[in-house]
């Protein structure tokens, strides 16, 4: 700390959230409570069944945990869409760090949609109704789509 000066108004901005520019950067308050990271989610989790679980990484993980041996394609989305989650905020930061780009929440939501939706894209969906509800969230169409059989 020493080094770094760590009383210095140069630090302290080091130490802040690069994304809100308010908090701690830390893990807790960079994914998902972040003011920036939090509008992403908001944008994006209205498109899975995690409406109810709180911006916070304890509530997501208990989430993750408890539906973690789902198999059902819903659960497999949203455990999708929790990754991606942290994969762009985590390189929205260092974009910021590294080269001073920022894009705008609604922005990298749509990438992140757009990323999920083509990953979606990927799986196999049957004839069932529930299915073809998630596909209608996602605006993909069936005729794109590799469909089961049965």
């Amino acid at each position: 700390m020493a080094v770094w000066e760590a009383g210095s108004a140069t630090n302290m901005r080091l130490m802040c959230c690069p994304l809100c520019k308010y908090d701690r950067d830390s893990r807790d308050h960079l994914f998902f409570q972040c003011v920036y990271a939090s509008e992403v989610w908001r944008l994006v989790k209205r498109l899975v069944d995690m409406e109810t679980v709180t911006d916070t990484w304890d509530s997501i993980m208990q989430w993750m945990e408890l539906n973690a041996n789902s198999r059902t394609m819903e659960n497999i989305i949203c455990r999708i869409l929790v990754a991606a989650s942290t994969y762009f905020v985590w390189q929205e930061r260092n974009n910021i760090l590294f080269s001073q780009n920022q894009r705008s929440a609604s922005v990298l939501a749509k990438v992140f949609i757009e990323t999920v939706r083509l990953k979606i894209m990927g799986f196999r969906f049957g004839r069932d109704l529930k299915q073809k509800k998630i596909l209608d969230r996602w605006l993909i169409s069936k005729n794109n789509m590799e469909v089961d059989p049965g």
